[in-house]
C-alpha cells in the first residue's frame, strides 16, 4: 500500500477514477426519465436549511454553488451563469492551485536531474540503494522548495469542489429550465451525437482538446524555456534512452486521466462539459501567468 501511494501515476488515475465513480453514483437524475428528482432541484427560493437537512455536502457545498449559478443566470442565461461561477471558483482557489502548479512546473524543469538519479540507481533493489536514491531526490526537492506530493494533495482537496459543481450544474433550476444560446445544457454529448446536434459534439470536443492542452501546457512551456535558454538535452534525459523515464510516466498519467474524463463526460449533462471547458481555459491562462511571473525569475 505504501508503494502504491508513492507511485503518483497510479495514484492520480485512481483518484480520478474515484471521482467519476462517485459522481455517477450520486447523480441527482432519475435513471428512467433522465429528469432531476423534484426534491433535488435547487431554485432561488430553496433555503439553505432544506438542503442542509439532506446532508452537509448538499447544504455547505452544492447549495451555494447552485444559487450563484441561479442568480447570475437570471440576469443573463444558464451558460453565462456556469462560466462566471467557474471563473469565480478558479479565482477563489487560485492561491492554492498556483502554488501547486509552480511546484509541478519546477519538477518539470528538474526532470533531467531527477532522471540522472534514477538511472544512477537503476537495477539496484537493496534497501541501502533505495534509501540513497530517496535522499538524493529529497535534497533536490528541498533545494528547489518542491513538495512532490503537492499536486496530488491539491487533487484530493479539489474533489469536494468538483463533485459540488457536478451536482450544482444539474440541480440549479436556471440550468434545468434555461439554456445557453438555445442549447439545452441538461442534454448529454451522446444525445447530441444520436440526434445530429453538432453543437453538442463541438462543445464536447472542445472540452477534450482544451483539457489535453491544459495538461500538456507546462511541458510545452518548459520546452520553450529550454529553447530560449539554449539548454541542450543530456543523454540520460532522453526518453529514448530510458525505459522507465519519469516523463513517460507523467504522460501516461495525463493520457489515462484524459481518457477517463472523456469516457464518463460523454454521458454527463453538457453543463459539466461546459464547466470542464471553462476550467481548462482558465488553467491554461493561469499557467501562462505562472510561467511569466513565477518561473522565469528562477533560472
Amino acid at each position: 500500500m505504501k508503494r502504491f501511494f508513492k507511485d503518483k501515476r497510479k495514484l492520480m488515475i485512481f483518484t480520478i477514477f474515484i471521482l467519476v465513480v462517485l459522481a455517477a453514483c450520486s447523480s441527482p437524475r432519475d435513471p428512467n426519465t433522465g429528469q432531476v428528482y423534484p426534491e433535488k432541484l435547487i431554485g432561488i427560493d430553496t433555503t439553505f436549511g432544506s438542503q442542509l437537512n439532506q446532508g452537509w455536502f448538499d447544504g455547505i457545498i452544492v447549495w451555494p454553488i447552485a444559487q450563484l449559478i441561479n442568480v447570475i443566470a437570471q440576469a443573463t442565461d444558464a451558460g453565462i451563469g456556469i462560466i462566471v461561477v467557474t471563473l469565480l471558483l478558479q479565482f477563489a482557489t487560485a492561491a492554492f492551485s498556483i502554488k501547486s502548479q509552480v511546484s509541478a512546473q519546477r519538477m518539470q524543469m528538474l526532470q533531467p536531474e531527477m532522471q540522472r538519479i534514477q538511472n544512477k540507481y537503476a537495477g539496484k533493489t537493496d534497501d541501502r540503494s533505495r534509501m540513497m536514491q530517496a535522499q538524493e531526490l529529497q535534497q533536490i526537492y528541498a533545494k528547489n522548495n518542491i513538495n512532490p506530493f503537492g499536486t496530488i494533495l491539491t487533487t484530493f482537496l479539489q474533489f469536494p469542489l468538483i463533485l459540488g459543481v457536478y451536482q450544482a450544474t444539474q440541480r440549479a433550476q436556471e440550468v434545468v429550465e434555461g439554456s445557453f444560446l438555445n442549447i439545452k445544457l441538461t442534454e448529454t454529448p451522446i444525445w447530441g451525437m444520436e440526434n445530429g446536434q453538432w453543437v453538442y459534439i463541438l462543445i464536447f470536443l472542445l472540452m477534450i482538446v482544451f483539457q489535453f492542452a491544459s495538461l500538456k501546457f507546462p511541458q510545452w512551456l518548459q520546452k520553450q524555456r529550454d529553447k530560449n535558454n539554449h539548454v541542450k538535452k543530456k543523454e540520460y534525459a532522453d526518453p529514448k534512452n530510458n525505459k522507465n523515464n519519469m516523463a513517460g510516466s507523467m504522460n501516461m498519467m495525463m493520457y489515462g486521466s484524459l481518457g477517463m474524463i472523456a469516457i464518463f463526460a460523454i454521458n454527463w449533462p453538457l453543463s459539466m462539459s461546459f464547466y470542464w471547458l471553462v476550467s481548462s481555459i482558465a488553467r491554461i491562462i493561469q499557467n501562462i501567468v505562472i510561467n511569466k511571473f513565477f518561473i522565469n525569475d528562477e533560472k
